[in-house]
């Protein structure tokens, strides 16, 4: 028997959305609102300006890589239910165009590497580690615990799980390496101080989790409401 606590539901209004119950972020479990309508492409300066003017009015928002990954767990637990698969598409189609977040990372070749989720807004957090490493599939890693850092969670086969169903593929980590080379091998000039912007990169061979592009790379972002 379905409830109100465990069904997606589908609201096609002026700006449809999906009303989903579950999503668990940061220690909450709430219910969240995931628009239809993606931010303009901007850089991540601008998104963080966007978060602020609209989340103080109570409107749709733009967000970190970690409530984008709990939103997306969620909808692949609750893929059995009424309109999973309109969420399901329009998931696979919002990280095919490589969505921008407020997720940056700070690679510091003096010390501990930084990670801060909702840049640029009084609702940042940080989260000290070492980033810097090498790319590629996630189950191939030395270092899975950094998945964690980054979108929330370090469980390899249920990030493949979830990467299969919303992408039809496994899951790739893209970061930098302590040489000075970047995710896409190309050679750069090593700096005290690197900063990226993590965001996701998916296609038909892989759902990336990129770890450096470059902060002035603009990209749409998802937007979503907290409504519990």
């Amino acid at each position: 028997m379905k409830t109100t606590q465990s069904t997606i539901k589908y609201t096609p209004r002026t700006e449809g959305f999906w009303e989903i119950p579950g999503v668990v972020y940061r220690g909450e479990t709430g219910t969240y609102r995931l628009f239809e309508e993606m931010t303009p492409s901007m850089i991540q300066d601008q998104l963080a300006q966007v978060y602020t003017k609209e989340k103080q009015k109570g409107n749709p928002h733009p967000t970190d890589m970690p409530l984008v990954w709990a939103i997306v767990t969620q909808a692949y637990e609750l893929r059995d239910e009424d309109q999973s698969k309109t969420l399901q598409q329009f998931l696979r189609g919002g990280l095919r165009i490589f969505p921008n977040t407020l997720t940056r990372i700070i690679y510091d070749t003096s010390g501990e590497d930084c990670i801060i989720h909702n840049y640029g807004t009084s609702d940042s957090y940080s989260i000290g580690g070492t980033i810097v490493g090498s790319g590629g599939l996630i189950n191939e890693i030395t270092d899975p615990e950094i998945l964690k850092e980054i979108i929330g969670t370090q469980d390899i086969k249920k990030i493949n799980e979830i990467s299969q169903y919303v992408n039809g593929t496994d899951t790739y980590l893209w970061r930098l390496n302590s040489n000075g080379t970047d995710c896409y091998f190309f050679r750069l000039k090593p700096r005290p101080k690197d900063e990226r912007v993590a965001r996701f990169d998916a296609d038909g061979d892989g759902l990336g989790l990129d770890c450096g592009r470059h902060p002035r790379v603009e990209g749409p972002a998802f937007r979503v409401l907290r409504v519990d």
